[in-house]
């Protein structure tokens, strides 16, 4: 048995070692399902790798790579649910079928806003425009909002710093006296000694303490205006601002609401959208319809016989 053989036994679950022992017919449906599960694997390994590099953001090609193996591992489970059940299972293939129109449905989605990228671009346009004036009003507000604080604190420094300075012009300097007190030694006429205590009383000039008040709240003052510039441009330039950030990431819901712009007021992309998930559909349930129709390979009629003879000497164990 070849390497390929044994690859497509381990997509679909086989035991090459029972499938040695098996005729034509089985080979014959392992590559059916084999075939059936590569497509979907090509289909959905694109599908996770455009959207982790589109919609989650991821730089480098490795880190797409595992998002599509991951979707890949994903598929190759959800089929052999379908192909390893033994004998006829109703409810497994009914949600197969449910499971197959969300399948088919998210990936279309996906594949179609990759596909119509341009298209919903020329859409994202009205929406963007639109949320762009929503937003820009709201931070407009709240710039309003800090520029209104910033003038009362300038306005209530400056006429503090008013006062100050009218005060400074009239007292520049002020007088600050020191008291000292020395204590001298006497000697008395009898020979005692005490103690002669002398006070001393000085005055100094010095400048204005206001005036360093008067610094501080001129640059206290610098600052809030120089705030105030930033805040003008910030205010002056907030749509482009606003408008960059909503175009430097693409949101998945933004452009799944511009694909139902376009599908809804486009005929043609409704169509291409319908034989899409039309398509990936019929894909899906590929292995379910070989699953059910199809005659029962001596593959399976071995793994029912084996399951069979298990269960009858289980039972002959329980009897006894």
């Amino acid at each position: 048995m070849n390497w390929w053989i044994r690859f497509k036994c381990f997509i679909v679950g086989w035991n090459p070692n029972i499938l040695k022992n098996c005729t034509e017919a089985s080979y014959k449906a392992l590559k059916k399902y084999a075939s059936s599960i590569l497509i979907l694997l090509f289909i959905w390994g694109a599908t996770g790798y455009t959207f982790a590099q589109r919609y989650l953001s991821v730089e480098h090609w490795w880190g797409c790579a595992i998002t599509a193996v991951i979707f890949m591992i994903i598929v190759i489970q959800i089929e052999r649910q379908v192909i390893l059940t033994v004998g006829k299972n109703k409810w497994i293939s009914w949600f197969r079928v449910m499971l197959a129109i969300l399948m088919a449905l998210i990936g279309s989605t996906i594949l179609d806003q990759i596909i119509f990228k341009n298209d919903v671009e020329k859409v994202l346009v009205d929406i963007r425009a639109d949320k762009v004036n929503q937003i820009s009003a709201k931070r407009q507000i709240t710039m309003q909002l800090e520029i209104t604080k910033l003038n009362l604190i300038i306005d209530s420094l400056d006429l503090i710093n008013s006062k100050l300075n009218d005060e400074v012009a009239k007292r520049p300097t002020i007088a600050v006296t020191n008291v000292t007190t020395e204590k001298n030694p006497v000697t008395n006429a009898d020979g005692s000694k005490t103690t002669n205590t002398k006070t001393i009383v000085s005055t100094q000039h010095v400048a204005n303490t206001r005036i360093d008040q008067i610094k501080s709240n001129s640059a206290t003052i610098d600052k809030c205006r120089s705030r105030l510039d930033d805040l003008y441009n910030q205010k002056i330039n907030v749509e482009d601002t606003v408008r960059k950030e909503l175009e430097a990431h693409a949101g998945f819901l933004e452009e799944l609401k511009a694909m139902i712009v376009l599908v809804k007021s486009e005929p043609l992309a409704f169509l291409f959208y319908l034989l899409l998930f039309t398509f990936i559909f019929t894909l899906e349930l590929l292995v379910v319809v070989s699953k059910i129709k199809d005659v029962t390979c001596d593959y399976d009629l071995i793994v029912e016989h084996q399951l069979n003879v298990k269960r009858d000497a289980l039972s002959d164990m329980v009897k006894k």
